[in-house]
């Protein structure tokens, strides 16, 4: 069963460069382009794996990690951002913080070989043993 991943960026044009990746590895995709459809697809259908900007409409993006916290969100979390390293490093520090699942920072522009290879990791974790 594939793995229900959320891309989560304020750019459509990087939303569908992320899920080809993603639905390239094996995940099944939804895209979200601002907070409020953010907190909509969160409730509907659950995901497995977020990658997440900070850069949204409707929100300041580090406020993202703590709503997801409150709202019990048990995905993966991997932020992917062009903004500078502090601010994703905070972001991510909040999260864990939280008790989410931070799974990682990566910084636009993406490598895209590693974040290939985060996320066939992420599918392979998800495999049950044996």
């Amino acid at each position: 069963m594939a793995l229900r991943m959320l891309i989560v960026d304020d750019e459509p044009e990087i939303c569908d460069f992320l899920r080809d990746i993603a639905t390239g590895v094996g995940y099944e995709v939804a895209t979200t382009n601002d907070a409020e459809d953010f907190k909509r697809a969160l409730a509907e259908k659950p995901a497995d794996v977020i990658l997440l900007d900070l850069t949204l409409p409707g929100t300041v993006g580090i406020e993202l990690p703590k709503y997801m916290a409150e709202t019990g969100a048990r995905a993966r979390i991997l932020i992917v951002s062009g903004f500078d390293e502090g601010i994703r490093r905070m972001a991510h520090a909040i999260g864990k913080a939280k008790g989410l699942d931070m799974a990682g920072v990566l910084p636009k522009p993406l490598r895209v070989a590693e974040l290939r290879g985060l996320l066939s990791q992420f599918m392979r974790d998800a495999q049950p043993p044996g």
